[in-house]
């Protein structure tokens, strides 16, 4: 998954690259590779909170701390903090998604079929989640300083 710096990015899937737009009140139309149709996704900075939505499925997730947890089809998964760079969700022990955080967004190395219908706009909201954690950890850095940590 990407996401582009300077405008609303491009999602890619098995190399096949989706393009992202963003719509009037500032949510971001993420394709979904199953349907191809777009959900929505937007991430409110301030606080730090992300709202998924597709057809048939609404998720918010607010962002704690120490844990973060949201709930999709009638199952609660738990988020790790990504402050290390490592993306992992859990659902009770067992690992559901396995990613790390790059320069341009995230990667999803491994995806529960079970959270398939909504990977992108997760991987698109953890994208923008991630930016703002480094802008909040390297306020003054320019952006070229900041790739690769």
């Amino acid at each position: 998954m990407k996401r582009g710096v300077l405008r609303a990015g491009r999602v890619v899937v098995d190399h096949v690259s989706f393009r992202v737009r963003r719509d009037a009140d500032g949510s971001y139309l993420v394709p979904e590779s199953a349907s191809h149709e777009p959900g929505r996704v937007r991430y409110l900075t301030l606080r730090d909170h992300l709202f998924l939505e597709t057809l048939l499925n609404k998720i918010e997730i607010m962002f704690h701390p120490k844990e973060t947890s949201f709930g999709f089809d009638e199952r609660t998964y738990r988020i790790e903090p990504i402050t290390d760079g490592k993306i992992l969700i859990r659902e009770r022990d067992r690992t559901v998604v396995e990613g790390h955080v790059t320069p341009s967004g995230v990667r999803l190395e491994t995806v529960a079929p079970e959270l398939e219908p909504i990977q992108n706009g997760l991987a698109f909201g953890l994208a923008l989640r991630s930016e703002d954690l480094d802008r909040q950890f390297h306020p003054k850095a320019p952006r070229t300083a900041r790739i690769g940590r």
